[in-house]
């Protein structure tokens, strides 16, 4: 019986060549390993923050992949752009792999919404471009936000307009206030001087020493231009209230008052003001618990409510002011003020301040024996 025959197999190159790749220095692998991360920087174009007006700061990223890279943004109202930031260098991370990415930004002026921008770096080994970006926003129409109802001012007083302008170039845009006094029929004409909005196009208008009723817009300077909705802004008579008590008369008294300016023949109605039930509830019925707030923030926007208990005329009257006074019997303590009413005009009716009046004690009656 014959033995099969075994074919050997020399190990020796095999242990020679490891014998070799044992004796390369180390240095070698590295530089094998750092050839796998070299290249053109990885570029991404980012987004668009700190917008104010035509100023905005540009973002993105890049992986310089172990090399000093330079990288500047393009933009313009176009994709040709037409318009680059200043170029910078950016030294890679010492991390030793090379695939680290950096975020890097840059500030732009004259940059407006539907402008074009892209992010550009290069190294020794080329260029990296990142993609096309368009910047918009939610809204690049401006527009006056205003209170909806406006509370009447008095004679002489100070009439306040607070708003908003909204609108991608709404920060520190300039605005001026227009006005057309009753009866409206003159052109709007420029009051005081124009002003600048907020940083959120926040603005306040003052006008002070209102003597007639007037139509007020805001307008923007320069293009473009955008008007506001018109402002009605209504001045009341000036109404003084005052009271005098008839000696061993209580209750008995005389209120008199002036009304600025004059209106002979007006209506004086003396007014009571309403005091707010408090709600009952039935016996063995819970109350019902309002949530946090509501209830004190609703109370506090509502207005007092009066009823009318007397009623008199304005008679006499100067050039300036009119006077009106009657002689009233009081039956119910409360707080009472004047109501002067006019139809509208450069002037609408107008109230006094409220003062509390005490009515006369019942006396009691006598039982019969």
């Amino acid at each position: 019986m014959t033995s099969p025959k075994v074919k050997r197999i020399s190990v020796l190159p095999v242990l020679a060549l490891a014998s070799i790749a044992l004796a390369l220095p180390l240095s070698s692998w590295a530089d094998s390993a750092k050839k796998t991360t070299e290249g053109p920087p990885i570029v991404a174009t980012g987004s668009v923050t700190r917008a104010s007006g035509s100023s905005a700061t540009l973002e993105g990223t890049i992986a310089p992949r172990t090399l000093v890279t330079t990288y500047y943004f393009q933009y313009g109202p176009t994709s040709t752009y037409g318009q680059q930031t200043a170029t910078v260098t950016l030294t890679p991370p010492a991390t030793g792999s090379g695939i680290v990415t950096v975020k890097v930004e840059q500030s732009v002026t004259g940059f407006l919404p539907g402008y074009h921008y892209r992010l550009v770096a290069s190294n020794a080994k080329g260029t990296g471009v990142g993609h096309d970006h368009v910047y918009t926003v939610k809204s690049t129409k401006s527009d006056f936000v205003l209170p909806k109802t406006f509370l009447p001012v008095t004679l002489g007083g100070t009439f306040t307009i607070t708003g908003t302008l909204t609108g991608s170039a709404n920060a520190h845009r300039e605005i001026v206030l227009q006005a057309s006094p009753y009866p409206y029929t003159a052109a709007y004409v420029d009051v005081g001087t124009p002003l600048l909005t907020g940083l959120t196009g926040g603005f306040t208008f003052n006008v002070q020493d209102m003597l007639s009723s007037t139509r007020f817009r805001i307008e923007t300077v320069g293009t473009p231009t955008v008007v506001s909705r018109i402002v009605p802004a209504e001045v009341a008579l000036r109404v003084v209230l005052k009271v005098r008590t008839a000696p061993g008369h209580k209750g008995l008294v005389r209120l008199y008052g002036t009304v600025t300016p004059a209106a002979v023949g007006a209506h004086v109605f003396i007014e009571l003001e309403k005091v707010a039930k408090p709600k009952t509830e039935k016996p063995g019925k819970l109350e019902k618990p309002e949530k946090p707030g509501k209830g004190e923030k609703e109370k506090s926007e509502r207005p007092p409510s009066f009823a009318t208990k007397f009623d008199t005329t304005v008679k006499r009257a100067t050039r300036t002011i009119s006077r009106f006074s009657t002689v009233v019997s009081i039956r119910t303590t409360g707080r009472y003020r004047v109501l002067v009413q006019v139809k509208p005009g450069a002037v609408v009716s107008g109230t006094s301040s409220t003062v509390l009046l005490h009515a006369a004690s019942k006396a009691k009656k006598k039982k019969k024996g």
